[in-house]
């Protein structure tokens, strides 16, 4: 009997049909719009292409698209567009893609482009034609359902028992951010699925006890010969290649394949590896040219569009040219690359992708740490397979936090690292065989206790990427300060950016809810709750300030308190009588560099202030106050800076 005729009888069938019949069941049965309750990051633009792909036949944008979406949603909130071009000729030039597009502006003045990678509308609009808007919920069902049977056939071929296999791969996916995604309307889940099933068909034949292709031709079926051939290794760099084109972050996972051929000294699938990579991932920039006349989606005239700021064609004075914001990404940003903070902000960066609160790979990818310790623990069982696998993804990470040092998670406040997610697949393959379930309930287990409540309420959850953090096990982690335009309190207008206190005053952001909105240079602290404030320094005349001593001034409510102020380096507790006021500095620490492409460096600090009583004035003083907050202590932080 075959390798995989054997696990097609096995328990991983079972569970495979059980989770496409619950997917499917939700998939086509949820109001998607109101359940979402709106759209999120760059979902406006991935839903009206799949759309206009699935209804119109086209990738342009117009004003009946535009219109469509108010038949489901209240605007295309977070839409990203850009003006055509037609093409004239091609000049070659001395950097990448080391051609040049000669080109004069779209005469169409009507129609504009979707500004993003278009192959997961692409893929999603068949699904989009049959069942609507929750045709995208149809389509990750299945991409889930074929993640868990790839996860599964490779534990079991790598040697673990099936029920084992079938246990640890469910928590892979589940005990994670994953389904988050699968809820979202954007590429995460598609280019996550491209990787593991990429490495599945690569590794297959690698895995242990998968028979050789010589030995399993007699008893093998169709499939399997295709998973034991050459043949696979190249639909392997077709899919990867499909990947990097959607994310060009993404190029590092076709390392692993190459460099697998070069230590074989197999040189010809090396190059023919190589070649048709680079020939897929060409050709697909070069559909994108000749859709929009450039080969970058994210270049050219580009922008995004919210409600606030008007939609094109929406009237005869919302227009492109004068509507929107420019986004458009058409050069490495070396500034940020060659500054004098680049190895101090990585050293931070490299702790908060590891444990950070919002986008940490412990809490948010932990079956992925199991997978990664027994790899380093089971020393006799790694493969060198293992190890290049490994390679990719450490390449992956350490690339991110270079090249977007300010953003290496995504932006729009996204929950867990959506950048990273795609290369997560990876550390499956690092799997040994599983002896006992012990790793799957410890990865079930740690896993559970970051991201079950994600889990089990995931649409709002993914609309409310900030609230998860609020309390439980994420409260305990780091904030990530070098992502702080794209967390999630960055695009709360009420929380974010608050002025308080000093001269130049600060700017606060109230990322949990521990504090109430500040009044004027001050704010109540919950009663018997802890309040975590993220201070960034002004830099005026672009000149950046650092916080060398913070005075803070709380002043006590009601009843008798036991407050704690921590920041930096040490902190302060001391008891208060009702109403009393009482005065202490903290060191903040050094502060951690900030800098957004188009602002000087800024240095951005916490502090948290933490009471552990609290009362109601309208209980305490009735009629003579109307006010319903636990209040706690009012605080006031006044910044002495460096120089000053």
């Amino acid at each position: 009997m075959s390798a995989l005729r054997g696990i097609r009888s096995g328990p991983g069938v079972l569970t495979t049909c059980g989770l496409l019949l619950v997917c499917l069941g939700l998939s086509v049965s949820v109001d998607y719009p109101r359940t979402a309750l709106g759209f999120k990051g760059d979902e406006a633009t991935y839903y009206s292409l799949a759309h206009s792909l699935a209804r119109d036949g086209d990738f342009t944008f117009q004003r009946h698209d535009l219109a469509r979406v108010w038949e489901e949603f209240p605007g295309p909130e977070g839409i990203f567009l850009k003006k055509g071009a037609d093409i004239k000729g091609v000049e070659l030039t001395a950097m990448p893609p080391f051609v040049r597009l000669k080109t004069i502006e779209d005469p169409a003045r009507g129609r504009l482009y979707y500004a993003k990678a278009f192959i997961y509308p692409l893929f999603a609009a068949p699904f989009v034609r049959l069942f609507g808007t929750n045709g995208f919920l149809v389509f990750h069902t299945l991409l889930l359902a074929l993640n868990f049977a790839a996860a599964y056939t490779f534990l079991a071929v790598r040697g673990s028992g099936r029920p084992t296999a079938a246990a640890f791969a469910i928590v892979f996916l589940l005990a994670t951010v994953v389904p988050i995604y699968f809820v979202s309307l954007a590429p995460e889940l598609f280019n996550f699925t491209l990787v593991m099933q990429a490495y599945f068909l690569w590794i297959y034949k690698r895995a242990g006890e998968a028979p050789t292709p010589g030995s399993a031709r007699a008893g093998a079926g169709r499939f399997e010969r295709f998973l034991l051939s050459p043949a696979s290794d190249y639909t392997a760099a077709v899919l990867l290649a499909i990947a990097t084109f959607s994310k060009p972050t993404n190029i590092p996972v076709i390392l692993p394949l190459l460099a697998l051929a070069a230590l074989q000294r197999q040189w010809r699938r090396f190059l023919a590896l190589g070649l048709l990579f680079g020939f897929v991932v060409a050709l697909l920039f070069g559909v994108n040219a000749a859709i929009t006349g450039e080969f970058n989606y994210q270049g050219g005239n580009r922008k995004s569009f919210y409600g606030r700021t008007g939609f094109p064609f929406a009237n005869s004075v919302e227009t492109f040219d004068n509507r929107g914001q420019g986004v458009a990404t058409d050069q490495v940003p070396t500034d940020v690359l060659v500054h004098g903070d680049t190895l101090r902000v990585l050293g931070w960066n490299v702790i908060y992708f590891a444990i950070g609160r919002y986008s940490g790979f412990v809490p948010y990818f932990f079956p992925g740490v199991i997978a990664l310790a027994l790899f380093l623990r089971r020393r006799a069982e790694r493969r060198t397979w293992q190890w290049l696998t490994l390679g990719a993804a450490l390449t992956g990470a350490i690339a991110l936090l270079i090249y977007m040092p300010y953003t290496y998670s995504g932006g729009g406040g996204p929950i867990g690292n959506r950048y990273f997610l795609s290369f997560y697949p990876l550390f499956l393959f690092l799997m040994p065989p599983l002896r006992s379930a012990r790793p799957v309930l410890l990865a079930l287990g740690i896993g559970a206790l970051f991201t079950a409540k994600l889990v089990l309420n995931p649409f709002y959850s993914a609309f409310h990427p900030g609230d998860p953090a609020k309390a439980g096990p994420l409260r305990l982690l780091p904030i990530e300060l070098t992502l702080l335009n794209d967390l999630p309190v960055s695009g709360d207008i009420d929380r974010a950016r608050r002025t308080i206190g000093g001269d130049p005053p600060m700017s606060a952001y109230f990322p949990d809810d521990g504090a109430y909105l500040p009044e004027g240079d001050s704010f109540w602290v919950r009663g018997g709750a802890r309040a975590d404030v993220i201070l960034r320094a002004p830099a005026p005349d672009a000149h950046p300030l650092k916080i060398r001593m913070l005075t803070v001034e709380v002043t006590n409510g009601s009843v008798a308190n036991r407050i704690r102020v921590s920041g930096g380096f040490g902190g302060e507790t001391f008891s208060l009588t009702p109403g009393e006021v009482r005065s202490v500095e903290i060191v903040p620490g050094g502060g951690v560099p900030f800098k957004p492409w188009i602002h000087p460096t800024n240095y951005v600090y916490t502090v948290s202030v933490s009471t552990s009583a609290g009362a109601a004035p309208f209980l305490e003083t009735p009629g003579e106050s109307a006010d319903s907050r636990y209040l706690g202590a009012r605080v006031k932080l006044v910044p002495h800076y460096e120089g000053r």
